[in-house]
Order: structure tokens, then C-alpha cells, then sequence
């Protein structure tokens, strides 16, 4: 399917998705939200596609919510009472849900959307270009996309208030000293480096991955009672598999050598 508002790309077992609409910062439209939906849950069934890397086209990551949508919609609502179909859990669904290691490289502005984005992501890179801010009080509404669930548990509740209270914008300095990023790279640097990373992540076991991250993820909302015997179950799992057998013979084969 040809979409218009994101790229697609695939390197092996890696796949890149871009958001393009750089004319507009790759401001979240309703059509960038449906292109993304259909996307991501054919990128899940797809058993070719290890790794995924979501960035922006142009200078911006994305600039959050399109404000002349925004607009629209408020003044349809007070026209026809007819609530917009933006903000629903459709668009967190997919990425939330998503099985697959999901890492953001993040090369300009990520603001509002932009950033609460990146958080349902596993890894995030930033550029040192790059530039953040939970910007959603200072348009009226506020924060989504699942980020008040991710945002305290990743850098604490009281600095996920002052950036959610004040909406500052902030630099890739700041989002890798608070723990929001993982790494800080050069712009010319930021897609080649998330790209080694997804190969790195991509050569190993791939259901074995993909339940580390299920475990994880698990773990992020669970009590120690519950994590110990989930992790059991799983383990148990994972050690029945083809899989795990042939990564312990290729072990020990190289061992003997």
C-alpha cells in the first residue's frame, strides 16, 4: 500500500518509518494517524520485519498534533456537537501493542505527539539537533498517547509534572541527563547508529526477543508475585523452541573450535 503521509523502507530484516509531511514539522493529521494504524499493524504480522525505527523527514521529528485540525474540529464540535476522532486509543493501541523491538531515532523537534510518541518506543536515540517538550497544557488539552503511564515510570513523577505543567521545551542534553533518552548522537550520525543498533538486535533470536520484550514490559506494571512466575512461564517457554536449540548448539560448536 502507498501511504502519503509516512515512508516505509526496509533494510533486511530492519525496517524504517519515516513521517513525511515535513512541509508541516510532520504535524499529526487524521490521515498520517490512519497511514500509521494500517502500517503498524501489518509491520507486526510481518514475520520478515525483526526491528522497526520510526523517525522524521525534513528538520523535525514531528511538531505533535496538526493545530489547523485542532481548530477544525472544535469548531465542528460546536456546530454539530460531533466529537473528533483524534485522541482516541487506536494509534497508542498499535505502538503499545506493537511485539517487536521499536526504537526512535529522533533528529529535530519532538513536541506534544512527537515526544509521547517516542515513549511507547523500547530505545530512544536523539540527535544532539533534536528538541523536546510535553507541550500540551500550553494548547489546552492534555498529555496522551499512553505518556502518563510511561513518562513518571521512566523519569519520575516529579519532573514528569514539570514538564507536563509548564510545557518547556527542552534539549537532547537535558532528555539524556533525565533519562529520557538513551544516547545522544551527531545528526549525520543518527540514522546510521540506530540502524547498527537494529542489526545488532535483529541477529538474535527472534521469538526469543520478542518474548524479552513482552517480559519487560510485564514486568514495567507488575508486583514481584506476579513478575516471578510470568517470567517462569515464559522461560519454560522459550527453552522449548527450535530456536533456543540451535543458538545453544552454535554456542557450544564455536566453544569446541
Amino acid at each position: 500500500m502507498g501511504y502519503k503521509t509516512i515512508s516505509v523502507e526496509t533494510k533486511g530484516s530492519v525496517g524504517i518509518l519515516s513521517l513525511n509531511r515535513p512541509e508541516v514539522l510532520n504535524a499529526l493529521s487524521d490521515e498520517m494517524r490512519d497511514d500509521l494504524i494500517h502500517f503498524m499493524r501489518r509491520a507486526a504480522e510481518d514475520d520478515r520485519l525483526r526491528v522497526l525505527i520510526m523517525t522524521g523527514r525534513g528538520r523535525a521529528f514531528s511538531a505533535g498534533g496538526d493545530l489547523n485540525m485542532f481548530k477544525s474540529a472544535y469548531e465542528r464540535y460546536r456546530q454539530e456537537g460531533q466529537d473528533s476522532g483524534f485522541g482516541g486509543i487506536d494509534l497508542p493501541k498499535v505502538f503499545t501493542d506493537f511485539p517487536k523491538p521499536l526504537i526512535a531515532a529522533v533528529n529535530g523537534a519532538a513536541v506534544g505527539f512527537g515526544l509521547t510518541v517516542t515513549l511507547t518506543c523500547d530505545i530512544r536515540l536523539a540527535s544532539t539537533d533534536a528538541t523536546f517538550s510535553c507541550a500540551f497544557v500550553r494548547v489546552g488539552v492534555t498529555p496522551e498517547f499512553g505518556s502518563s503511564y510511561f513518562l513518571p515510570r521512566l523519569i519520575g513523577y516529579g519532573k514528569a509534572a514539570e514538564l507536563a505543567f509548564t510545557a518547556k521545551m527542552f534539549d537532547a542534553e537535558e532528555a539524556a541527563r533525565i533519562g529520557l533518552v538513551n544516547r545522544i548522537v551527531e545528526p549525520g550520525l543518527l540514522l546510521p547508529e540506530a540502524e547498527a543498533l537494529a542489526k545488532e538486535i535483529a541477529g538474535m533470536p527472534p521469538e526469543a526477543v520478542q518474548m524479552t520484550k513482552r517480559v519487560l514490559r510485564h514486568g514495567s506494571h507488575s508486583t514481584l508475585e506476579q513478575v516471578l512466575p510470568y517470567e517462569s512461564l515464559v522461560f519454560h517457554h522459550c527453552s522449548k523452541t527450535k530456536e533456543h536449540y540451535e543458538a545453544v548448539c552454535g554456542i557450544l560448536d564455536r566453544i569446541k573450535e
